[in-house]
């Protein structure tokens, strides 16, 4: 029975001088059967639109770009690097002369999906069009998927607080629980671990995606993939910490926006510091999840940093969770102690277990595959309010007989403490 809903047309702009390659692009357009529609199109070179506002671009807000180089390529994957940013997901095919590794590199980190040669045609075009319509999400009815999973990213501006472990944790459980599909990422580019934690030998790791995001598909991201038994995927940290120093802030950008429209929950572990490619995983994360023990150090950190963390998510800070590590009621430092300093609520708490998650880390066994611990119990109910399927509770503060009748030294230390916070 023929469907009567109506086809969404991807919009596409076309910049080029080359008469030839305008022709050409066209015909592949016309090839898609209404699928895509070139509604803006101008024969200015990149080198002049560099020069002025690109207002009527930015108004048009297209999904895919037709690009020719010209003589001076440089200039071309500049404007390819603006319009990427303005426009996130936006799919962007270049024709042009033989490109450099250097070049190509760059043309990578501009947002480029597909480089096209002088001499490709038609053919060669169609088919790159067809690769990036395949990103967008576009079948074969010219219908444009709206998926768009979620991005929940966790950060803590500590080391030794136990964040890994917590993201790792709650992918796996967020897939049990919901049964979507669901990318942990490994965004500790110098030093992360997940890979590792998860029993998991990856053969390719982020970077390597990077090197061949400007051709990245569906198909060809199940490469760079590895599936644990759990039935979540990893993108695991490169392997050598030197390699990830070379990742831009706008390939982080790129890559999560690719990925969430390829999963229902991308998970991310990042760094423990606002290095760029961190603060570009914070960005586009429909939650942030600040990971903290309630150590005096930890907090102060927290204090420093919230400033950069509401300017991120919203002057509020609605999309900001505090996470609270290792918890223990009788901690110098106490929930309300935490919330005063950093002006947010605390979304949960996990039991301090060490042993229990050392354990579960040097054995690659997550947690929540194999152990019935409390900590493993409190990872669940988590995972499980983060999917929405259990109401938030406030977390508790301690039997009133434990305020009241604390012990005069606690007491004393406690408010050294908050002093201390005060000053920080």
């Amino acid at each position: 029975m023929k469907s009567n809903a109506k086809q969404e047309i991807v919009r596409a702009a076309l910049i080029a001088a080359d008469e030839t390659f305008r022709a050409a692009v066209h015909e592949a357009v016309d090839a898609t059967e209404g699928r895509v529609e070139v509604g803006l199109e101008t024969d200015a070179t990149p080198d002049a639109l560099l020069r002025e506002p690109v207002t009527p671009l930015k108004e048009y807000d297209p999904q895919i770009l037709f690009m020719a180089l010209g003589d001076t390529p440089e200039d071309g994957i500049r404007l390819a690097g603006t319009l990427s940013r303005a426009h996130p997901g936006l799919g962007i095919v270049v024709s042009g002369p033989e490109l450099s590794q250097p070049q190509l590199l760059e043309a990578m980190r501009a947002g480029i999906s597909e480089v096209v040669p002088d001499s490709g045609g038609q053919e060669e075009i169609s088919e790159s069009l067809e690769r990036v319509l395949r990103k967008l999400g576009v079948g074969v009815e010219g219908t444009v998927r709206r998926h768009v999973g979620r991005v929940l990213t966790f950060f803590s501006p500590k080391g030794g607080t136990g964040c890994s472990t917590v993201a790792m944790n709650v992918g796996i459980e967020l897939h049990r629980l919901t049964n979507k599909k669901t990318l942990l990422v490994d965004l500790d580019l110098e030093l992360g671990e997940i890979a590792s934690f998860m029993g998991l030998k990856p053969r390719f790791h982020l970077v390597d995606l990077l090197k061949n995001f400007h051709r990245m598909d569906e198909d060809l991201l199940t490469s760079y993939i590895e599936r644990h038994e759990s039935g979540v995927h990893v993108l695991s940290a490169p392997f050598e910490p030197e390699i990830g120093q070379s990742v831009s802030a706008d390939e982080i950008t790129s890559v999560v926006s690719f990925l969430r429209r390829q999963y229902d929950y991308v998970v991310i572990d990042t760094s423990k510091s606002l290095a760029p490619p961190a603060l570009a995983a914070m960005r586009p994360a429909d939650e942030l999840f600040l990971v903290t023990n309630l150590d005096l150090c930890s907090l102060r950190n927290f204090k420093r940093c919230m400033p950069i963390f509401k300017d991120i998510t919203g002057e509020k800070g609605e999309r900001i969770r505090l996470i609270v590590n290792r918890y223990a009621k009788n901690a110098l430092v106490s929930l309300d102690d935490l919330e005063n300093t950093v002006g947010l609520p605390v979304f949960g708490t996990l039991t301090n277990d060490f042993h229990t998650v050392i354990e579960s880390l040097s054995t690659g066994r997550p947690l929540v595959l194999q152990s019935n611990a409390r900590y493993a119990q409190e990872i669940k109910n988590l995972a499980a309010r983060i999917a929405g399927r259990e109401q938030q509770v406030r977390p508790r503060r301690g039997l009133v007989f434990g305020r009241l009748f604390g012990t005069r030294s606690t007491n004393g230390a406690r408010a050294a403490t908050r002093e201390a916070l005060n000053h920080a």
